[in-house]
């Protein structure tokens, strides 16, 4: 029976947490068959050996690009293998509960206007994950990075962009969704060409969410599905502490290329 499901998910370097994700995926309830794509970006510890293994006993797809290529391509790497009707592109550190697939797939399945649904992610000390934000510019950047999101009137253009207005209970129509848990109906997927390849790390996922709506389609976050976060951000940090970390020069070119593609939107 062909899946109704793929789900894409990026390896680098992961540990234990593949291990994890695929174990709590295999636990899912549905009512259709779904399939695990990994692409492991070149991998040197615990995760390839265990992603290779799983392959063999038939519990993933692995595909193996030789180098490391980047989330956006990553992703779209292991979509080349995709055959359902909806793509999850999905976190290797996040854990599904039992119904996180189906009711997602239902939601899309009711509301073909939605060309991508994010769930509410919730941090493994029960805390909610801020995984939404609004459309934003350099500026507002340099303000998250600075000691001006403490200063008004600055301060408000920081929370306005976190949306620290935001309710987290109720679903509702968003500009942006994390790249952590996005789910999408292959069509819309294919025709907007999955990642923009140009970003190796950062800002392909508001991308993705950007691609999604200049093509006529809605993003949907709806906190009624859940999903656990193992959760670790490679861009925190001030801008004078992110001045040595190879992640932070990916993120503030990744931010250069989102800017000047999008500052006319």
């Amino acid at each position: 029976m062909k899946p109704k499901l793929s789900i894409t998910i990026v390896n680098y370097n992961q540990k234990y947490f593949p291990r994890m994700c695929v174990e709590a995926l295999k636990k899912s309830k549905t009512d259709f068959e779904f399939e695990i794509i990994f692409c492991d970006n070149s991998s040197h510890d615990e995760s390839l050996e265990y992603l290779r293994k799983a392959e063999k006993d038939g519990d993933i797809k692995l595909t193996e690009p030789g180098k490391n290529i980047g989330y956006g391509s990553g992703n779209n790497f292991a979509a080349k293998e995709a055959v359902g009707k909806y793509i999850l592109v999905l976190n290797a550190d996040i854990t599904v509960n039992e119904d996180t697939l189906q009711r997602l797939v239902d939601y899309l399945e009711d509301n073909e206007e939605v060309g991508m649904v994010a769930p509410k992610l919730i941090y493994h000390n029960g805390e909610v994950q801020r995984s939404c934000r609004r459309h934003f510019n350099l500026f507002d950047l340099f303000v998250k990075r600075s000691f001006l999101k403490r200063i008004w009137p600055f301060k408000k253009r920081y929370e306005n962009y976190l949306m620290e207005d935001f309710n987290h209970e109720s679903t509702q129509e968003v500009d942006l969704v994390t790249g952590a848990f996005m789910m999408m109906p292959k069509n819309v997927w294919d025709q907007i060409r999955g990642f923009d390849e140009r970003y190796f790390l950062f800002m392909e996922d508001f991308d993705l969410c950007r691609k999604v709506q200049t093509s006529g389609y809605k993003v949907v976050y709806y906190p009624r599905v859940k999903a656990l976060h193992y959760h670790k951000r490679l861009s925190e940090g001030s801008i004078f502490s992110l001045l040595f970390k190879k992640t932070s020069w990916w993120h503030l070119s990744s931010a250069i290329k989102y800017h000047f593609k999008w500052r006319r939107r």
